[in-house]
Parts: C-alpha cells; structure tokens; sequence
C-alpha cells in the first residue's frame, strides 16, 4: 500500500493526519515498533517506550506532536503526526488484515428462512431457523445456530459454534465471537416449600449497532420485557448479562464481569475485569469501576469507583493503605497498653 492509499484511509475515517513522509515509501503489513521492518508501519504513544522508538526500524510511524523529539534521525523522514496514534493505527490494521469469505453458502448448512440476502455467507453445519431475516454481507461461520425469527441488520459476524435462541434483534455491524450464547433462559426460578419452579423467560435480547461480543458470553433474553444492549458497546470475553439487564451506549465490559438481573447501566460506563454488578440497581452515566469492585448499590453519580462494595476510589485508595498499617497500628497501640498500665502501676505504689 502506498502513502496515498494509507493518507485516504485515514481521511475516510475522519482522522486528521500532518505527513512528514517520502512520497514513494510502500507498506504491506502493521507491526509493533520493535518487530517492525522498513515495509510496516508502526505507531508510538506511551513516553515509557521511548527506547523502542529510538531504535525501530518501522517505514513509517503514527505520532503525536508532542512525541516527535524522540524520533531518531532514521526514522525522523516517514512519519504521520495525528491526534490519536492507537485509533490511527486501528483503522489501518482493518485495511491491511480485511476479513474475506467466500460468497456461496455450505452444502451442509441449513436454512430455513428465506429472508437471506444473497451477499450473505452460510459456514457448515450452520441452521439458520424460519422467519430468520439476514441483512447485507451477513457472515455465519461453522457451527452456529440462529433460531426462529430472529433480525440481524447489515455486516453482522458470527464466529464458529454461536447459538442465537428465538426472536432476539441484533443491529448493524455487530461481532460475536465463538461460544457466545443470545439469548438464552434466564435465571428465573420461585421457591415452593424448598422444591424451584421454573419461570419460563418470555423476554428478548435487543443488540444495537457497532457492537463487539467476545467469546463465551452469556446475555440472557428478559423473563418479561427485554435484555438490552445499547449501540457502540464492546465487551470482553466470559462476561455474563443476567435477564432484563440494559447496558448504556458506548459501555466497555472486560473479562469475566457479570450483572445480576434487572440492572440498568448508563452510558459510556467502564468495567474492569472481574467487577460484580448486584441486581435491581441503577448506574449513572459515566462510570468507572476497578478490577474486581463488588457493585451493590445505585450509583448516582459519574466517577471512578473501586472495592466491596464499589465506593469512590480515592476514598477506596485512602482505605486500603489504611488497612495495611492496621498491623503496626496494633502493635503500637498494644506498646501504649503496656506503657499506661506501668504507670497505673507506678502511681499505685
């Protein structure tokens, strides 16, 4: 690819980008700034690997401004100065690693519906049930199942063995990675004289648009109304989403988060790994929670949030170091103990 192939790329995906670049450099391939050769392309944004920068021996950079004194003098002639290297370099490791599959269906796929684009692609022993409705350029990879009735716009991917049970609505551009089930039963049981009774879940799971699932999640249809997951959101792998869970626009769920049932999230919420969410709460807009924090209550307020049960995280860091010294705080107290009751003593002789 050549700079004006890479500079469109950018501009396309609204990316303002200052070149400082030879006009006939080619690139084939992104890499790390240490891997990388003179046909790749790299990116830097971190001062902590300045020495990697220094001795890279990438054919052209993603930079920052205030980053680009640290370049050295070989690679001080290719380089592109742009506000967010990362976003920079996302969008151009998708053109540089497009995903392609073939058009034609499996002979062993199963397809019930005749509501399939005919761009679409049907893997083997995938079963796509009736009155399911497949948009545009539409990938069903080995193994998955959808079930009866179920919408999924444009450019949906559906990695190997993912099951998507009836009636559940996912929108356009949405990913869901190997394992995952949408849609399953919730876990909705009554207790009669220590005997659980089942309670069917009648609900959906509605997915938004632009939308990354990783592998092995679990999104449970709602027992009434629906289990939401509003547009932009990404979340990781091995994250579970009890019933009538909704899930604010623009969230992040790392690995192995999970939300009891009828949780309302805002938007634009950040979980960090192993973070437990309580049922029946409400969380405002804006939140972030620290590796495995224990929400339990209603969050009213944005900000970050950390520990069992979540509070603010200064407050959270304040407390833990605390805690640590609660030793050496009890064996000055034990030392005081010892002291006072030496005088007692003193003064009753």
């Amino acid at each position: 690819m050549d700079l004006i192939n890479i500079l469109e790329i950018l501009q396309q995906n609204d990316i303002e980008v200052e070149c400082h670049s030879q006009k006939n450099i080619k690139i084939d391939q992104v890499a790390g700034l240490k891997e990388a050769t003179k046909m790749q392309l790299s990116f830097f944004n971190d001062i902590k690997r300045v020495e990697e920068l220094k001795i890279t021996q990438a054919g052209l950079i993603l930079i920052q401004a205030k980053f680009i004194e640290h370049l050295s003098k070989e690679n001080k002639s290719n380089y592109l100065v742009v506000k967010d290297p990362y976003l920079a370099y996302a969008v151009l490791a998708q053109a540089f690693n497009p995903v392609k599959f073939p058009l034609e269906n499996a002979s062993s796929a199963i397809i019930l519906s005749d509501n399939i684009s005919s761009d679409c692609h049907v893997g083997h022993n995938a079963v796509i049930e009736a009155g399911v409705v497949l948009q545009e350029q539409c990938v069903i990879e080995a193994g998955s199942f959808i079930g009866k009735n179920c919408q999924l716009g444009r450019n949906v991917h559906l990695a190997p063995n993912v099951t998507i049970m009836d009636n559940c609505i996912i929108g356009d551009n949405v990913t869901i990675e190997s394992g995952s089930v949408i849609g399953g039963q919730g876990f909705g049981f009554a207790n009669n004289a220590g005997q659980w009774v089942r309670i069917p879940q009648i609900g959906r799971v509605v997915i938004g648009s632009n939308i990354w699932i990783g592998n092995n999640c679990a999104i449970d249809r709602g027992a009434i109304n629906d289990t939401i997951i509003a547009d932009n959101c990404i979340i990781d792998n091995l994250v579970h989403i009890a019933h009538n869970v909704e899930i604010g626009e623009g969230s992040a769920l790392a690995g192995q988060v999970g939300f009891a049932g009828s949780t309302k999230v805002g938007k634009y919420n950040i979980f960090a790994g192993q973070v437990g969410v309580a049922g029946h709460i409400t969380l405002a807009d804006g939140c972030q929670f620290g590796a495995k924090s224990g929400v339990t209550h209603t969050i009213k307020n944005p900000g970050s949030y950390s520990g069992f049960p979540a509070i603010e995280t200064p407050k959270w860091q304040k407390m833990t170091v605390r805690t640590k010294a609660l030793d050496k705080t009890a064996k000055k107290l034990k030392a005081l103990e010892k002291q006072i009751q030496e005088i007692q003593k003193t003064l009753e002789e």
